[in-house]
């Protein structure tokens, strides 16, 4: 016999869309901590980089972040000594280091940005539960470190909070 599948009714819909997006919304915001994380040496150094650039096109000596630039007069001119991470390198190097990290650093900044994150649930359309996603996304974040976000959903109507759940619990049990 063939079994025929229920069809859904509009609020299941609604819900179902809705956990997708804080699925996908968790998943993305996961995977940007942990790229964060991963790059958290390109991004110290794409921070520093304006004031390094300054200093080297000054002639000038500088230590910040993880660059220390050291200019010394000779008889005849000045010597320049470059350290990143306290490992001797040539400006040439250091150069190619802050561009890369400021290549990665302006990659995770576009994709990971609140916008970035918050498109899977906008494509939920609805209102309340996105607006509850953008209010919310620090403490969505916390289930990236495997701890339980405390949200408060006692303002949202019942097939919010139903996706909400719902989209949590299936991000949860992805991983």
């Amino acid at each position: 016999m063939d079994h025929i599948k229920a069809v859904p009714t509009p609020i299941e819909i609604v819900v179902d869309s809705i956990a997708d997006g804080y699925s996908s919304l968790l998943q993305r915001l996961c995977e940007c901590a942990r790229l964060r994380r991963e790059y958290s040496s390109d991004l110290e150094l794409a921070s520093v980089a304006d004031a390094v650039m300054r200093a080297l096109s000054e002639g000038s000596s500088i230590s910040v972040g993880p660059v220390k630039v050291e200019m010394r007069r000779k008889l005849l001119g000045k010597s320049m000594k470059v350290e990143l991470w306290g490992k001797e390198v040539s400006p040439d190097e250091l150069l190619a280091k802050i561009s890369q990290a400021r290549s990665r650093a302006a990659w995770l900044q576009s994709d990971c940005s609140d916008q970035a994150v918050m498109e899977p649930v906008y494509a939920s359309n609805d209102r309340e539960a996105i607006e509850f996603a953008m209010r919310n996304l620090a403490e969505l974040a916390k289930i990236c470190d495997g701890a339980t976000p405390n949200l408060d959903l006692s303002n949202l109507p019942e097939y919010v909070v139903a996706g909400i759940k719902r989209g949590l619990e299936k991000y949860i049990n992805k991983k």
